[in-house]
């Protein structure tokens, strides 16, 4: 199961026997063939600053080893910052914390390009340029 780059039927199976001792199995729910947690986490909201990623980083980790494999992101939260986070995050569940990528379901946008890492001063030159 391990080494894929999106959530499958039998991964998001298998991160709910192995949090079964941890929440009820009421807690899931399935989702166009996935199992996904009743609660999730978003991450629109907040400043484009290295703190804001720190806290997000340790929020997802969190979520996820307490029962929550449903993340929200878009390419338009906090000027790309929060899919940056949230990669990251994915990255060291599966390297630290034994969580195949197929057990996390990622929900994203598209639509439109957003400014990268931060506001600029002048949103019209960035335009521009």
């Amino acid at each position: 199961m391990s080494g894929g780059r999106s959530a499958t039927a039998a991964g998001t199976a298998a991160y709910r026997e192995a949090l079964a001792r941890e929440v009820p199995a009421s807690h899931f729910r399935p989702l166009d063939g996935l199992l996904v947690s009743s609660i999730g986490l978003g991450t629109y909201l907040g400043e484009e600053d290295d703190e804001t990623d720190r806290r997000y980083g340790a929020a997802l980790v969190d979520a996820a080893n307490l029962g929550c494999n449903l993340f929200d992101t878009a390419i338009n939260y906090r000027a790309q910052r929060s899919e940056r986070v949230l990669g990251q995050a994915l990255a060291a569940l599966v390297r630290e914390g034994g969580f195949p990528r197929e057990q996390i379901v990622v929900c994203t946008k598209g639509g439109y390009i957003p400014f990268d890492g931060s506001v600029p001063p002048d949103p019209s030159a960035y335009v521009r340029d």
